[in-house]
């Protein structure tokens, strides 16, 4: 079927399928800029407390992530030495590990229970293996970044526990999962270690996402295809009108 404006003839379900797919095209490329955003401000969220002097993590009201994403903060207290949690699945210079998790009891009565990541700790060579960690001893004034983690509805969070230690192995680090498992009340935020730098493990908070210029590439890829679907219908048309043209001039 084709649509027939003055002399020129246009193919309607041609016409349908490329406006379609133009209209995806063009959705998908406005998504990657927004995606691009997003990343650009976490990046710049983290650069900024770079320079910042740590604040006391109970002069903080209403800690939220809109707020205080990545915001420098001390506070002092000292770790409870179960459970240990060990977050699966880090990798860092294309080595698989651990990121090490502990539950830090604060001085500030008014703060409750502090999710402390340490760091980053390879994994053994067998997977049934559940490394033996003993966390910091004694009192400790920390300072760290406050990070809001992502929570992924699709993974379940299940609990492993070491045979031979107190080590658990968790897939993601959500606050209100862990409450639940050891009855607490945890904050819904992670602390990032940054010191003391003689207690925990290998650490690197830049954020592990993919750069804003990646996502500008792909948000260029799909309007490009987008151009190249409305070239390929436009140079489509007007063949089928030429051809249809020499047809009529032939009878």
């Amino acid at each position: 079927m084709t649509l027939k404006t003055t002399n020129i003839q246009i193919p309607l379900v041609a016409t349908i399928i490329t406006l379609l797919a133009i209209g995806v095209l063009v959705k998908l490329g406005f998504w990657q800029l927004d995606r691009a955003e997003e990343k650009q401000q976490l990046f710049d969220d983290y650069e900024s407390q770079q320079t910042s002097e740590a604040k006391p993590l109970s002069s903080i009201k209403d800690l939220n992530e809109d707020q205080h994403r990545f915001t420098y903060v001390s506070v002092s207290g000292q770790f409870q030495p179960t459970p240990v949690l060990l977050l699966d699945n880090k990798i860092l210079d294309s080595t698989v590990g651990y990121n090490v998790l502990g539950f830090f009891q604060p001085d500030s009565p008014e703060l409750p229970v502090q999710l402390v990541n340490l760091g980053w700790l390879p994994a053994p060579t067998f997977r049934s293996d559940i490394p033996e960690v003993e966390l910091p001893k004694g009192k400790l004034t920390l300072t760290a970044y406050v990070y809001f983690p992502s929570q992924n509805e699709l993974t379940r969070n299940a609990f492993e526990y070491a045979t031979d230690n107190d080590s658990v192995r968790i897939q993601e680090a959500a606050p209100k999962a862990l409450a639940r498992e050891f009855n607490a009340t945890i904050s819904s935020h992670l602390l990032l270690l940054e010191t003391p730098e003689n207690i925990g493990w290998q650490r690197d908070w830049e954020p592990q996402v993919m750069k804003p210029e990646k996502h500008y590439g792909y948000a260029t890829q799909w309007f490009s295809l987008a151009v190249a679907c409305l070239v390929i219908f436009v140079i489509a048309v007007i063949k089928l009108n030429k051809q249809s043209k020499k047809e009529e001039e032939t009878q």
